[in-house]
């Protein structure tokens, strides 16, 4: 049997935060944030070449906005849909928090160490940025590929996290130093690396079958 979980996406992904709820659907960003952690969990697990080729797409393009509401409407396997919390299987989130949760998914995917893989990406060739924000995290995943794969190995909404992401705050303030600054809450800022990590690493793998 196959489930399907109401998951609204908006058309930007400049936005991080979810959208306000109706009274009765209310609940914590926390409880929000584990519930996307696994329904893109599932989505990229059972349509892995699919959300791979979106998450490579220009996201200001129909084409990419087409496809990622494909992929919010997903049926996926009872097994995986069993396994999200029962209160949070319909969500109303914008569209970064979705391809973040995605994309970080993806990268799990590959058991070689994070770090090394980014390490190395960090000198390999860069990936094609969309937008100013899109800049920044690219800046940020090459320039410290270290503190990135530090904080994807965090559990989302913990200490642990936000001190990762403290750490980051400094190297945010240099890819930023010719630009305006850039504040975002730890759900965008995870999205925003984890779209810019993806496309990083997949610019090696590109490479290496070229």
């Amino acid at each position: 049997m196959k489930w399907v979980v109401a998951l609204a996406v908006a058309a930007s992904l400049l936005a991080g935060a979810a959208h306000a709820q109706p009274k009765k659907m209310e609940r914590s960003v926390e409880k929000q944030r584990e519930a996307v952690e696994a329904w893109t969990a599932c989505i990229a697990d059972e349509n892995a070449q699919e959300v791979a080729a979106t998450l490579m797409q220009d996201y200001r393009e129909d084409g990419y906005k087409s496809a990622i509401q494909q992929l919010a409407q997903k049926r996926v396997s009872s097994e995986c849909f069993e396994a999200m919390p029962r209160a949070y299987r319909q969500i109303r989130l914008t569209g970064l928090p979705f391809a973040g949760g995605l994309a970080e998914r993806m990268i799990e995917r590959d058991e070689a160490p994070l770090i090394t893989r980014l390490s190395m990406a960090a000198i390999g060739p860069e990936a094609p940025t969309y937008s100013y924000t899109d800049q920044v995290a690219s800046c940020m995943t090459r320039g410290a590929p270290h503190l990135v794969a530090r904080l994807f190995g965090t559990e989302i909404n913990s200490e642990a996290e936000l001190a990762s992401l403290k750490e980051l705050a400094a190297v945010k303030d240099v890819c930023t130093s010719r630009g305006a600054p850039v504040e975002a809450s730890p759900l965008a800022m995870r999205a925003m690396l984890a779209t810019a990590s993806f496309r990083l690493l997949a610019a090696q793998k590109a490479q290496t079958d070229a």
